[in-house]
Parts: C-alpha cells; structure tokens; sequence
C-alpha cells in the first residue's frame, strides 16, 4: 500500500470510529479542553509531570472546570529492539468543577392524583408557567481530590504505534453548600386580572454532601508516525467501568487528533473527543481539546 493510501485508511478508521457511534452528538454542547504541561525525563526509565487543564461548555462559553496535577512515571520494561515497553504512574489532580443548577418538582401527588408524573430537573420557567411548586438548587464550584494508578503497555509495528492502558481513578467530592430557592404557588390567594397564583419565594442554603467514585479506564489506541511529516496522527477508544458498582459500564470515548513535536521539547496535540454519555464530571458529549506540552 502505498504511503497516501495508508494516510487516507487510517484517517477514514478513525471518522467511522467517531460517526458511526455519535448519532445524538449534533445536538450535544461542543465544549473545549486546553491543557499546558511540563515534563522531566529522569534517570532509569524515569519521568515526572505537571500539568494544568481548563475546560469550558455552552459552546465555549462556561467554564466548566479547572485542575492542577501532577504525575510519576517508570519503564518496567523495554525489548533490546526498543520496540515494546510496559510502563507505570501514579498521579493526582485538584480539581475545581462545575455543578450545574438542577430544579426538583415539588408537588404533592395527593393533590394532583395518584398518576402524576414529576418533571424534575425542567427549566424553572416550565414550573412558573404551569403553576407548579419547586425547589431550584443554583450552579456551584465544588472541589474534588482525584488520584490515580495506571499500567499501560506500547508496540511499534512499522509506522504504526499500538498501545493498551488500565487506570484506575479515585476522585473524592468535598461537597459544599449551595443556595436553593424554594418556589411555592399559594391557591389562596389568585389574582382575578391574571388569571394565575401568587407564588412565594424562599431562599437557603443547601448543603451537597461529599461523595467518591472508583473507575477502572480501559483504553487502546494506536499512531501512525507519517514519513517525513511531523504531525502525527492516532485515534482511541475509552471504557469507563464503575468499580462501585460492581464494574458496570458508565461511558465510552472515542479520540481522534494529531500531535506535533518541535526541537523535541515544545509538543502540541490536538484532538476531538466524542463520548456516548455525559455527567456531572464531564457534562459534554463532545470536545475539541489542545495541548501543550514542554520538556525540559
């Protein structure tokens, strides 16, 4: 196969990859993920990392989160060919997210009859038009530990690049209180001229307990390093497996980008990531993410 053909098939894998799993994402928010690094090669087969991340959604228009982390790396083991190489870490993050504003309806089925269906989690307007009580808890940043360990394994085969990595991931909620408005409609007292009830208003605080969460992250990917060329493009695919509830399946991410390299200290990597399921963790389905990275 020659060298255009095998550009053209591994850039055609990776959009069929993304497409043929995101048949919602057009309607999803686009968020975006910029991140800035530096890294130390040490002794030994050994690295060490720092890093900052800053993500927005609403189409770049709310931030989202930011952290700050740092990692270790070590080369357990590398073939005399230098082809094949088994690696461990270990890291962590402070992070400071986003929750955002939730509603919570607030009616009483006995007053509605025994078929009413709660509309949680509605736009508040959708409760002031139709007259209903509810409880709305605004948006707020929460602060979260997050650690992990990961062992993760590379071939090269040729051009290609084939890797395989386990993490597990162990992120601690600190929790915090947040202020909730209490909205409740009086049938006492209608106004004659509007046609509606009067509705009262109450404001307080809220207090959001701590939480934690255990996932395993099962990845492969693979590069193709171009000749002559110095983007290199690759494309993975990501299971998220909830380890607290017995390894079910929680998400999947498929990321498809490039990286470049200059003066083998300046590495900029650009990428678009898809995702079957969002949460309060990453409220986004999809996000264009840039990197750089110095080594020093």
């Amino acid at each position: 196969m020659r060298f255009k053909e095998r550009v053209f098939s591994f850039i055609a894998v990776a959009l069929i990859l993304i497409l043929a799993q995101s048949n919602a994402s057009a309607q999803s928010e686009t968020g975006l993920w910029a991140g800035a690094g530096l890294k130390k090669d040490l002794p030994k087969g050994m690295n060490a990392e720092f890093d900052a991340e800053w993500r927005q959604t609403g189409f770049f228009t709310e931030t989202d989160r930011w952290s700050v982390g740092a990692s270790f790396s070590k080369r357990l083991y590398r073939n005399k060919a230098k082809s094949f190489n088994v690696r461990a870490d270990v890291g962590y993050k402070f992070l400071s997210s986003s929750n955002q504003a939730y509603t919570v309806d607030k009616r009483d089925p006995e007053d509605y009859g025994e078929d009413l269906v709660l509309e949680d989690d509605r736009e508040p307007q959708y409760y002031i038009d139709n007259s209903y009580d509810f409880n709305l808890t605004k948006a707020f940043m929460e602060s979260r530990h997050r650690v992990s360990a990961s062992l993760s394994a590379s071939f090269e085969a040729g051009r290609f690049e084939f890797s395989v990595r386990e993490r597990v991931q162990y992120t601690y909620s600190c929790g915090k209180d947040s202020i909730r408005e209490r909205h409740r409609f009086e049938e006492g007292d209608y106004d004659m001229e509007t046609g509606e009830f009067s509705m009262v208003h109450n404001v307080s605080l809220a207090s959001v307990g701590s939480s934690e969460k255990t996932f395993l992250r099962s990845r492969i990917s693979v590069e193709y390093d171009i000749p002559h060329f110095k983007l290199d493009p690759f494309v993975s695919y990501e299971i998220f497996s909830d380890m607290n509830d017995g390894m079910a399946y929680d998400k999947g991410r498929v990321t498809a980008g490039a990286g470049i390299t200059f003066k083998k200290k300046h590495s900029f990597e650009f990428a678009y990531i898809w995702q079957d399921h969002s949460d309060d963790d990453e409220p986004v389905c999809s996000a264009v993410s840039v990197n750089y990275t110095f080594k020093f």
